[in-house]
C-alpha cells in the first residue's frame, strides 16, 4: 500500500448534439426568393440564408400608406367641419335664450297694446252711443210736440227743425261710428302697434334663423364617441401602415445567422410561397456543442453539475463540463430508466459533427495524499470490503472502508497504512493464517 494520487472517473457514451439551437420562421407572407443553403451546411453568424421578393410587399406598403393618408385627411376634414360646426352652433346659441325672453316681452307688450286700442276704441262707440241714445230721447221728444202742435194747429215749422237738427246730429253720430277705425287717435296707436308687432315678427325670424343653424350645425359637431371612432379608425389604418413598413422591411433584410451552426429541418425552397409564421429551418450551433450521455440510478450518486469530463468525438479529445442533468427520468432503447445528462464541449472545432457518437470519461472525484491499493486488492462479501494482507509470513483478512477509486487503483480510508503488503492475486484459495512467500509486483 502506497500514499498517492487517485482520480474516479466515470465513462459514458452519447449523442453529439448543439446546447443552443434555434428555429427560423418566415416573418412575412410572400415567395422566397432564394434559399442560399442545403441542410448540413455550417454557416457562421451573419450570413444572409434567405432572401424574400418584395414587389407585393411593397404594393401593399404604399396601399396601406394611401389609406393611412386618407383616413388621416377624413378626420382632419371632419374635425375641421366639426370645429366650424361648434364655433357656428355657440354663435347661434349667444344670446338666444335672451332674445327668446325679449320676445315674450314683446309679444306681452303688443297684446297690451292691442288690449288699451280696443279699450279706446269700446270707450268711443260707448260715447257716440250715449250721445245718440240722448239724441234719440229728444227727437221723440220733439216728435211728440210736433204731433200735439199739429193736432191742436199750432206752430210746427220750428218743431221741424229741431227735428230736422237732431236727425243730422244722430246722422254724423252714425257717420262717426262707422269710422272709429279711422279715428286719428286709433290710427296712431293702430300704427304704433304695427310697428312694434314688426319688432315681434323681427325677433321671431331671428331666433328662427338661429334655431335653424343652431340645429343645423349640431348634427355637425362630432361627439366623443364619433371622435373617438374616426381616432380609432385612423390608429387602425396607421398600424396597418406600420405594420405593412415593417413587413416589407423584414422581407428585405432576408434572414441573417445569428450565430455559427449547422442547417438542419429546412421546410422551405427557392420560388415557394411561405405564410408568415412558417417554419423555415433550424440553425444548431457549432460553437456550443454537447454530448447527451446515459446516467444509471447508480451513476447519480456521484455525477454532479460543474464536474470536469474529457470528451472523445471521432478520435479527437476536448476538455468538457457537465453542464445540466435531467430530474426527470426516462426509458431508453432498452425500456430502461436512465437520466439524461449534457456534457458541453468547452473548445469545439470543426471536426466535430452533429449527430454522431460520443464518449465522455467524467471526473466524480479525486484524491491527494491517500493510502492506495490496487483495485484487485480489494475483495467484497457479505461482510462488507476487505482485503488480504501478508504479516510475518502469513495471510491476514483486514477489513477496509474504501473511497474513491480509478482503474487501477482505490483509495482506502480505514483498515490499511502505508506499507502494508496486499496480495492482489494467488493461484491458491487464501485464507488466515495460510503461511505464504509473496512475490512482490
Amino acid at each position: 500500500a502506497a500514499v498517492g494520487h487517485v482520480e474516479e472517473t466515470l465513462s459514458a457514451s452519447g449523442k453529439v448534439g448543439s446546447a443552443e439551437t434555434q428555429t427560423y420562421y418566415a416573418p412575412v407572407g410572400t415567395i422566397v426568393q432564394a434559399l442560399n443553403v442545403k441542410e448540413g451546411d455550417a454557416v457562421h453568424k451573419g450570413d444572409v440564408l434567405v432572401t424574400f421578393d418584395t414587389e407585393d410587399l411593397e404594393l401593399t406598403k404604399k396601399k396601406a400608406d394611401l389609406d393611412a393618408e386618407a383616413s388621416e385627411g377624413s378626420y382632419q376634414s371632419a374635425l375641421q367641419q366639426s370645429n366650424e360646426n361648434q364655433n357656428k352652433y355657440s354663435d347661434a346659441s349667444i344670446g338666444l335664450d335672451e332674445l327668446k325672453q325679449m320676445k315674450e316681452d314683446q309679444e306681452q307688450y303688443v297684446q297690451g297694446l292691442k288690449y288699451e286700442l280696443e279699450d279706446d276704441k269700446n270707450a268711443k262707440r260707448k260715447d257716440l252711443n250715449e250721445c245718440d241714445k240722448k239724441l234719440m230721447q229728444e227727437q221723440n221728444y220733439q216728435n211728440r210736440k210736433l204731433s200735439e202742435q199739429q193736432a191742436y194747429g199750432g206752430d210746427t215749422e220750428s218743431i221741424s227743425e229741431v227735428i230736422d237738427n237732431i236727425n243730422s246730429q244722430r246722422a254724423d253720430v252714425a257717420n262717426q261710428l262707422s269710422m272709429i277705425d279711422s279715428d286719428e287717435k286709433i290710427l296712431q296707436k293702430q300704427r304704433m302697434i304695427d310697428a312694434e308687432q314688426k319688432k315681434l315678427e323681427d325677433m321671431q325670424e331671428e331666433i328662427q334663423k338661429r334655431e335653424s343653424k343652431k340645429d343645423s350645425s349640431e348634427n355637425g359637431i362630432l361627439n366623443g364617441y364619433d371622435k373617438k371612432s374616426k381616432e380609432a379608425s385612423v390608429e387602425s389604418t396607421r398600424l396597418n401602415a406600420d405594420q405593412a413598413a415593417s413587413d416589407l422591411e423584414k422581407a428585405q433584410e432576408g434572414i441573417i445567422a445569428d450565430f455559427d451552426g449547422i442547417i438542419s429541418g429546412i421546410k422551405t425552397a427557392a420560388g415557394s410561397r411561405v405564410e408568415k409564421g412558417s417554419e423555415l429551418f433550424t440553425i444548431q450551433s457549432s460553437s456550443a456543442v454537447q454530448v447527451t450521455v446515459e446516467l444509471s440510478k447508480y451513476d447519480l450518486e456521484k455525477v454532479k453539475e460543474g464536474q470536469s469530463a474529457t470528451v472523445t468525438v471521432a478520435g479527437v479529445s476536448y476538455s468538457g463540463t457537465v453542464s445540466r442533468i435531467n430530474r426527470v427520468a426516462q426509458n431508453n432503447a432498452q425500456n430502461t430508466p436512465v437520466v439524461y445528462a449534457d456534457v458541453t464541449i468547452e473548445n469545439p472545432d470543426g471536426n466535430i459533427f452533429l449527430g454522431i457518437e460520443g464518449k465522455a470519461e467524467i471526473l466524480t472525484g479525486s484524491a491527494e495524499g491517500v493510502v492506495l491499493v490496487p483495485y484487485e486488492a480489494v475483495n467484497t462479501d457479505k461482510e462488507g470490503d476487505f482485503c488480504y494482507l501478508v504479516k510475518d509470513g502469513a495471510i491476514v483478512r483486514q477489513n477496509v472502508v474504501t473511497g474513491i477509486s480509478s482503474d487501477t487503483d482505490v483509495e482506502i480510508k480505514e483498515g490499511i497504512s502505508e506499507g502494508d503488503t496486499v496480495v492482489i492475486s494467488s493461484d491458491m484459495d487464501l485464507m488466515e493464517g495460510l503461511q505464504v512467500n509473496p512475490v512482490m509486483q
